[in-house]
């Protein structure tokens, strides 16, 4: 698929884009499954496509040469504001209970900080933890499809994917400490 996207002379930013505005749409039927329940499947096919997409992006810009750092800051700069955008879209419908997608959603966006914040002194996390963005959207996702016939799923995927998070967040901070601990334990604000 890579291959044929870069033969075709596909832009990496044209598939960030298309994953951007996928995420945004699974965002616009989430919020309306309050009311259409059976529209958490579309979502979840339009958040799985989003996905698809998005890990697409980086490879088509390796194989292509055209890896820029503008386009690996739209590329995590986007990821972010989609999952901030799912997380409204989930609590304005009302399915569950605000704080549960408030906590899923901080959660969430502290993995891609931690990792960020790492990366800006030097530790690369790549991997570490149990719940990337990729675990993340399956585990919401897999609810998603199972919701129209067991509502209360969809809570729980909120539940075990902020956990799962907040394990990750942990274990990254402790490999951040690990690699940094021989500086003398100095704290530098940025």
């Amino acid at each position: 698929m890579v291959r044929l996207f870069v033969e075709k002379g596909v832009s990496p930013l044209h598939l960030t884009y298309s994953a951007f505005a996928l995420s945004l749409f699974a965002s616009a039927l989430y919020a309306f499954s309050g009311t259409y329940l059976y529209l958490t499947v579309l979502a979840a096919v339009a958040l799985l496509a989003s996905a698809f997409l998005d890990a697409l992006d980086g490879e088509v810009a390796r194989l292509s040469s055209r890896v820029t750092r503008l386009g690996a800051f739209l590329d995590s700069m986007l990821d972010k504001i989609a999952e901030a955008s799912v997380c409204l879209g989930i609590a304005f419908s009302g399915l569950v209970e605000g704080y549960l997608v408030l906590l899923f959603c901080a959660s969430s966006l502290l993995v891609g900080y931690t990792r960020a914040r790492a990366e800006g002194v030097g530790v690369d996390l790549a991997g570490v933890g149990i719940a990337e963005r990729a675990e993340r959207i399956i585990i919401l996702s897999t609810a998603s499809l199972i919701a129209p016939l067991h509502p209360q799923v969809l809570a729980a995927a909120l539940y075990l994917g902020s956990i799962l998070s907040l394990i990750t967040v942990a274990l990254r901070v402790f490999r951040v400490a690990a690699a940094l601990r021989g500086e003398g334990g100095q704290v530098h604000k940025a």
